[in-house]
């Protein structure tokens, strides 16, 4: 058959088809995206082997032509499928589903190339298709798998349209769903479905349907953002007018000046549209250097006035870190200034009680009892002053030797035994001496932190009350990391670990007073404030500076309000450091 304008035009199809393809593959940033392109290149081959097809000039030609067309439409039913399952969020077709694929590609591929089963005997006609042929008796199982490839993607794009949420991806599937309906009905009808009744003269129109793909996949890209393209318009403009000067030189030859026109008409649309595109792009390059511009003006404003503000915030670090060292500073000096006039009220008070000055009467005594425990109450107030400004982790310098906490506890409970007795408790705790090993540390500091604990185990404790300690040593967990509050002797190894529980059954705390008790210094629960209302709060905070210094621990437990109390003291069985 000698060539006319039909295949002409189909070429002009592949070509714009072909140049869509790629503009989406060189534009395009994820897999979804593609696999649309590498199935628009099946397409635009199947397209070109029709126009071949229609213009082959011998039998055997066109015989072989016609076997690598329906070839194609299998290779395009199984490309597409791929897609469908991808879009749009690039998920992966599973291996099970690309087994069956591949078996019954292999299978149509045989049937379509080395038998008649599929189609066979071309016959040369008048028609603009150019030939007719004759379908084999299993042509059924390759209309099944074609439609069923597409019936099931659209199924599946269909599926994800429903359950998507977001608006974007639901306006891109809805799009996709229409690409692949009206991509797929005309060729399906024009070149498989009416050829089986007979029907050849519109075959070479079929390739030709595949442009109404063209302004579909533009209008959903640019309004859609679909599939991610970056760039299509001067692509395919410029291709779609080359292709149009290509076809112009055989309309010239056949269908006279209207054509021409036509093709001219086309030609200034394309052109006055690409125009307006580069004019476009001009204009935004513009606008983004002047915003680039701009925006570096500000990230440099900026850029200062963070730099002015944190030399600020430096300064003033080091002023508030000057201010504080000259707070501790004066604590100290007051501390020391008040103590000694302070030791003096009180031995001048003890020798005048005692008689030592002379003979008093007894109500003078007592004003001066009184007056004597105002004095012992000042002077534990200073000394908790200077326990502020030193008692910090790490700057505590202990006088550390190997000492019992037996006897220390023994001593503490000595001196809070007028208050014990008065509040009527219980006292338990083990007398063995194998309950109490001996230990690296300041006796003076360790007694102090005991003193703290018991004495408000009684202030706080209820009449008739309890208090009961228990001491345990474990093993602790080897680390290989050593930490300066640990359980290790500071080169990685484990040591012992002696913990001591103290627990009354005093007024408790709650869990909001739990969490505040050590976050303030001062902190004191309404419950310790009602019980005992001109105390500080500062005594646990000491406690635990101490113990820590130790490189132990302190813990304080309680179930609620009402509900007694547990300390919870863990020193290591080894060398301070």
């Amino acid at each position: 058959m000698t060539n006319s304008i039909y295949p002409t035009i189909i070429w002009l199809v592949a070509i714009l088809i072909g140049s869509l393809g790629l503009v989406i593959y060189i534009g395009s940033i994820n897999r979804s995206s593609r696999a649309f392109a590498f199935s628009i290149f099946w397409v635009t081959l199947w397209v070109t082997a029709m126009g071949f097809f229609i213009s082959a000039p011998n039998y055997i030609l066109s015989d072989y032509l016609l076997r690598i067309v329906y070839f194609l439409g299998i290779v395009i039913s199984t490309t597409f499928l791929n897609f469908f399952i991808a879009f749009p969020t690039d998920v992966k077709i599973n291996t099970r589903t690309k087994l069956y694929l591949l078996i019954f590609t292999i299978v149509l591929c045989y049937l379509i190339f080395c038998s008649d089963n599929i189609v066979f005997e071309p016959v040369a006609t008048s028609s603009p298709s150019g030939w007719t042929w004759t379908f084999g008796p299993l042509f059924f199982i390759y209309e099944f798998y074609f439609f069923g490839c597409f019936i099931y993607g659209i199924g599946v794009l269909y599926s994800k349209f429903l359950s998507t949420k977001v608006a974007i991806t639901k306006k891109q599937l809805k799009f996709m769903l229409w690409v692949i309906i009206v991509g797929i009905i005309p060729p399906g009808m024009l070149c498989i479905i009416l050829p089986q009744f007979g029907y050849f003269y519109l075959d070479w129109l079929g390739p030709v349907t595949e442009l109404i793909w063209i302004p579909i996949i533009a209008y959903s890209i640019f309004k859609y953002q679909q599939m991610n393209v970056r760039a299509v318009v001067a692509e395919v403009l410029a291709i779609g007018m080359t292709a149009i000067f290509f076809i112009n030189i055989f309309i010239n030859l056949s269908w006279g000046p209207w054509v021409n026109i036509m093709a001219f008409s086309i030609f200034l649309i394309l052109a006055t549209y690409l125009i307006r595109t580069v004019l476009r792009e001009a204009k935004q390059t513009e606008l983004l250097k002047i915003l680039n511009d701009t925006l570096s003006f500000k990230v440099a404003e900026q850029t200062a006035e963070i730099r002015s503000a944190f030399e600020l915030e430096k300064h003033a670090r080091r002023e508030l870190e000057k201010l504080n060292e000259t707070k501790d500073q004066f604590i100290m000096i007051t501390q020391h200034h008040l103590r000694a006039p302070v030791n003096r009220i009180k031995n001048d008070l003890s020798s005048t009680i005692s008689g030592e000055n002379g003979k008093i009467s007894m109500e003078l005594a007592k004003v001066l009892r009184e007056t004597d425990r105002a004095a012992s109450r000042l002077g534990k107030i200073v000394d908790d002053f200077l326990n502020i400004s030193t008692l910090k982790v790490g700057s505590q310098i202990l006088d550390v030797g190997t000492h019992n906490l037996l006897p220390l506890v023994t001593d503490v409970l000595g001196e809070l035994k007028i208050d014990i007795e008065k509040m009527h408790l219980k006292v338990v705790y083990p007398h063995d001496t194998a309950n109490w090993p001996d230990l690296q540390i300041d006796a003076s500091k360790m007694r102090e932190v005991l003193l703290i604990i018991l004495e408000n185990a009684v202030k706080y404790n209820v009449d008739g009350g309890k208090i009961s300690m228990q001491t345990r040593i474990t093993k602790a967990i080897q680390s290989h990391v050593p930490d300066q509050h640990d359980s290790t002797n500071g080169d990685g190894s484990s040591a012992n670990t002696f913990e001591l529980t103290i627990e009354n059954t005093g007024v408790g705390m709650t869990s909001e007073d739990m969490e505040k008790l050590f976050a303030r210094h001062f902190f004191r629960s309404k419950s310790a404030q009602t019980a005992n209302p001109i105390g500080m709060g500062i005594g646990l905070s000491v406690a635990r500076a101490v113990v820590r210094a130790h490189h132990g621990t302190l813990e304080i437990e309680s179930e609620g309000e009402g509900k007694g109390a547990r300390v919870r003291v863990r020193v290591r069985v080894g060398t301070v450091r």
